[in-house]
């Protein structure tokens, strides 16, 4: 049958893209250079057309172009929030949101001497520079991972995240908070029962995450995070289990999916360090989510 020009025109008009604009989301963290969106109760991966990151917990506005989601910008735009992670003159290298993995450099005000884990806030409408060093920053509670996805009704995947109770490191007979990977001392973070507490012992372990903030890396080999059974700092010098190496020693770091099954079931407490490189991480006095982990599981 031979096609009229209504079924032409019928055609023509199928091929527009449905556009939608008004829809928002809540930024949630960086992943893959995606941005991370909890939309309606869901976290999705989208890619972001402004021109700096939000930061976690902010409202972003969104274009729906048939299925595909795109961010466009931040619904009230405010300072961003960076952290220091590397120094130089004239310009340093900043991780933007903290935790993220993205890095610009950028300059800093004449006469500051900014160091590895300072909290900076940047001024994006000179192109990206520091404007001032703090010591903490508003609205900055969770300044080194994305906050947990909203919780399914009822099972279903799940992020939970489990901050330290302490951290230290035991060597020429007594502790430090600091935690070092090296030959001379033997290191953990605390988490107490809590992780058994609140994963089930039938979960399927998805990935394990730990959040590492990096004060000194000297050459060596890599460092080594393995597990141990302690729910607080012992007397002495820990044992650390199930030890594997961590190639980079800095931000959110994967673990082994085995260590969850073993802290899941409080077969194991923690984690912790032991034996390789010359690695020094900041301890929970100095960064309070020193050693945070992030647990993705299914039940």
């Amino acid at each position: 049958m031979p096609l009229t020009s209504t079924d032409a025109i019928r055609d023509q008009l199928g091929q527009i893209p449905s556009v939608e604009l008004a829809i928002t989301g809540t930024f949630a963290g960086v992943e893959d250079g995606l941005a991370l969106v909890d939309i309606d109760g869901e976290r999705q991966l989208v890619t972001l057309l402004g021109r700096y990151w939000p930061m976690p917990g902010e409202t972003v506005r969104l274009l729906r172009v048939k299925k595909s989601l795109v961010a466009l910008d931040i619904t009230s735009p405010n300072y961003r929030v960076g952290r220091v992670t590397a120094t130089g003159s004239p310009r340093c290298t900043v991780e933007f949101p903290p935790g993220s993995g993205v890095t610009q450099l950028m300059g800093y005000p004449k006469g500051a001497e900014p160091v590895v884990g300072d909290i900076v806030l940047i001024d994006w409408g000179s192109g990206g520079t520091v404007d001032q060093i703090v010591t903490t920053a508003a609205g900055l509670s969770s300044p080194t991972e994305p906050p947990p996805p909203p919780p399914p009704a009822s099972g279903g995947r799940q992020v939970q995240k489990f901050t330290a109770l302490g951290s230290g490191s035991f060597g020429g007979g007594m502790w430090i908070d600091d935690v070092y990977a090296s030959a001379s001392k033997k290191s953990l973070w605390v988490y107490g029962p809590k992780i058994a507490d609140n994963i089930p012992d039938g979960a399927t372990i998805e990935r394990v995450r730990i959040y590492l903030p990096l004060l000194s890396d000297r050459a060596g080999n890599r460092p080594r995070i393995g597990t141990h059974g302690y729910g607080s700092r012992p007397g002495g010098a820990p044992a650390i289990n199930n030890l594997t190496s961590v190639p980079n020693p800095a931000g959110w770091q994967d673990l082994p999916t085995s260590f969850g099954d073993l802290l899941k079931t409080g077969a194991q407490l923690g984690v912790g360090a032991d034996g390789a490189g010359y690695v020094i991480w900041a301890g929970k006095q100095k960064d309070s989510e020193s050693g945070a982990l992030e647990i993705t599981f299914t039940t």
